[in-house]
C-alpha cells in the first residue's frame, strides 16, 4: 500500500523520484539481484528528480525493491520515491522509500524548469539553507590560526588545522541582521576528511551558509539553550561558501526567497 508519509516528505528523503508503472512482480532486470521476493520491474514513465547517474532511465524498465512484496501489483501506476541500490550492465536497481498514486500532491513535485537533475540540486540547497543558522554575503578581510600559535603543528591523524576568517558583512539573508562582522571557522587541512570543506582566503567575496558552534569544556559538549547565540560559526560542507562572481545554487535560491534576495 502507498506510504503514509506525504509526497513532499518522501521527496526530501529520496534521491530518485519518478512516475512509473509496475510490469512484473518477483522479478528483476539485473542478474545481480538474486532474491526477487520483494522486487518488481517498473517502467519509468517520467523522471521528477534525479542525480545525474539515474537521469537517463525515462522510458526504461528498472528493478525496484520494496519493504513488503504486497506493496504493489501488476499494472499499478504511482510516483515512486527511491534511492540507488545496484548498478549493472543491464540497468539499475533502486530501493523504495515509499510511493503514492498520481494526484495533485505528486504533480506539485514536478520541476518547474523541467530538469530533474537541477530539481534535485535545488531541493538539496534549500534543505541546506533551512539547516543553516545564518546566511550572509560579505568579504573576507583576514584569516588567522585558531588556537595557541605557540603549540606548533598538530601530529594527530586527520587534524582539521582550524583557521578563523573575519568577514565584513554586506548583507544578512538569514539570521541576526544587526551583525556587521562575523568570525567563521574552517578546516584548512587537505586531509581526505577535510579536503572538500571551503578553504577561505583573504579578499574573497561571496555567500556563506553558516552553522553555529558552541565552545566546550573538557571532552563533553555543554548543553545549549534553544535559540542561544552560537559561540562561533563554521563552514564544512562544499556548498557552505559560494564566490560572489561565480553565481551558483546559493544565489539562485536567495533570488527566489522573498526578503533574502541578492543585490
Amino acid at each position: 500500500m502507498p506510504n503514509t508519509s506525504s509526497p513532499e516528505d518522501l521527496a526530501d528523503k529520496a534521491r530518485f523520484v519518478f512516475r512509473g508503472k509496475v510490469e512484473k512482480l518477483n522479478a528483476a532486470t539485473l542478474p545481480e539481484v538474486r532474491d526477487t521476493s520483494k522486487t518488481a520491474v517498473v517502467r519509468v514513465e517520467e523522471t521528477i528528480q534525479s542525480p545525474k547517474a539515474l537521469s537517463h532511465y525515462t522510458g526504461h524498465s528498472i528493478t525496484v525493491q520494496f519493504a513488503s512484496p504486497a506493496e504493489v501489483k501488476v499494472g499499478d501506476e504511482a510516483v515512486f520515491f527511491t534511492d540507488a541500490w545496484l548498478f549493472g550492465n543491464e540497468g539499475v536497481a533502486v530501493r523504495s522509500l515509499g510511493h503514492h498514486p498520481p494526484g495533485p500532491q505528486t504533480a506539485a513535485l514536478r520541476p518547474s524548469e523541467g530538469d530533474p537533475i537541477t530539481h534535485l540540486e535545488d531541493r538539496d540547497t534549500r534543505k541546506h539553507y533551512d539547516g543553516a543558522d545564518m546566511v550572509v554575503s560579505g568579504r573576507i578581510v583576514s584569516v588567522r590560526l585558531f588556537g595557541d600559535p605557540k603549540a606548533g603543528p598538530s601530529t594527530r591523524e586527520h587534524d582539521p588545522d582550524w583557521r578563523e576568517a573575519v568577514v565584513d558583512i554586506d548583507q544578512v539573508h538569514k539570521g541576526d541582521r544587526g551583525k556587521k562582522e562575523i568570525v567563521v571557522r574552517f578546516p584548512a587541512s587537505q586531509d581526505r576528511m577535510w579536503h572538500k570543506a571551503p578553504k577561505l582566503e583573504v579578499g574573497q567575496s561571496g555567500y556563506f551558509l553558516l552553522h553555529g558552534g558552541f565552545n566546550t569544556t573538557g571532552t563533553e559538549a555543554r548543553a545549549v539553550p534553544v535559540g542561544a547565540t552560537p559561540d562561533f560559526y563554521i563552514v564544512l560542507h562544499p556548498e557552505d561558501f559560494e564566490l560572489g562572481d561565480h553565481p551558483g545554487q546559493i544565489q539562485k535560491l536567495l533570488s527566489r526567497i522573498p526578503g533574502t534576495g541578492t543585490r
